[in-house]
């Protein structure tokens, strides 16, 4: 009977836990629930950057086919042009960078009814950064360009670079008669910082 009083076993022969140990299994679960924590957030962030990327080189895809298709049918087209006081639509400060005539006796497309891509401030503080717009008319259910109705500035892509005038950029192709568009975004990542995603394409 004394021999057992002075052992530290249980009645059924199994060894106990002291208080330390307990608490050191405990703290070392909890580190690990931590740790588990930080690596699905880290996942979780990883697949919005991911998705947002994603989602934006989509728009940034149809925004220059939109303009591709636009000079496909345009009679001329002037790159970097001055400011018109003809243009449907007010720049507000912003960058004319592509200019496209709807008709032919507008050469150099500075009438009325000339579509206008700008690059500048956002009209609205939901957009982030700079943004791309464009003065043009409205497309009809069948995919052409109502010139009848009215013009108006729309926003094609924000998050463009805070560089005044940068994001957008169409150039003369060296060897080519083609114009080589660029389109290029700041994106934030996961970690906070802003990742560049450009798209390019030949009109």
């Amino acid at each position: 009977m004394a021999e057992m009083q002075r052992g530290s076993c249980h009645p059924d022969g199994s060894a106990g836990f002291t208080l330390l140990e307990l608490l050191l299994a405990l703290s070392l679960g909890t580190l690990l629930f931590v740790l588990m924590l930080r690596l699905i957030g880290a996942d979780l962030q990883l697949g919005r950057a991911m998705a947002m990327r994603l989602s934006e080189s989509s728009r940034q895809r149809r925004s220059l086919e939109l303009i591709r298709a636009e000079l496909g049918s345009a009679h001329s087209w002037m790159v970097d042009p001055p400011v018109s006081n003809r243009w449907p639509c007010r720049m507000a400060g912003r960058r004319p960078v592509l200019a496209i005539a709807t008709h032919a006796d507008d050469v150099q497309a500075r009438g009325e009814d000339a579509i206008v891509y700008s690059v500048g401030s956002a009209p609205a503080a939901i957009w982030r950064g700079q943004v791309l717009m464009r003065c043009g008319p409205a497309y009809s259910l069948d995919g052409v360009p109502n010139l009848r109705g009215a013009f108006q500035n729309r926003v094609l892509l924000d998050a463009l670079p805070l560089e005044i005038g940068s994001g957008f950029t169409a150039r003369p192709h060296p060897q080519w008669p083609v114009l080589e568009l660029e389109i290029e975004q700041q994106l934030p990542t996961g970690s906070g910082k802003r990742r560049s995603l450009r798209s390019r394409l030949a009109a």
